[in-house]
């Protein structure tokens, strides 16, 4: 997967660089805000959910690279999932960023994070727009 990997990680760079969906979301229906105090990143998720599905979504704040790509990458795959793939998708993340477990194919882009459980002090990181997410579909 050393091809496949490369890419990610530049999928992940080019996100964190140039991050999609950032900004206030006008038709929001669920927000959480999370942060990181080791690191001092801050994030607002938005999402407009209708019924199970989340039409849009996007964050706003302050984060570093890491962060800043899980928001923008979270934001671009989730756009038109049901709500119970959204957590399922999170529940992956997390054991994949904290802990290395899990099938790097099934995250596609998201792959990109394979290395992150060997650096604990960035887990946080990567994962704060996820758990922020949760948090706000549980609004």
């Amino acid at each position: 997967m050393s091809g496949r990997a490369d890419l990610y990680r530049s999928v992940v760079l080019e996100h964190g660089k140039r991050p999609r969906n950032v900004g206030a979301l006008g038709g929001a229906t669920h927000a959480a805000e999370g942060d990181n105090p080791l690191c001092g990143d801050a994030l607002r998720v938005e999402v407009e959910r209708r019924g199970d599905v989340l039409v849009a979504l996007a964050f706003a704040g302050e984060g570093c690279i890491l962060a800043t790509a899980s928001a923008s990458l979270m934001t671009e795959i989730l756009r038109g999932a049901r709500v119970a793939e959204a957590r399922r998708l999170a529940v992956a993340m997390e054991a994949f960023c904290a802990e290395g477990r899990g099938d790097a194919d099934a995250l596609g882009p998201l792959a990109g994070f394979a290395d992150v459980y060997r650096h604990p002090a960035r887990v946080a990181c990567a994962l704060l727009p996820w758990r922020t997410l949760a948090r706000a579909l549980d609004d």
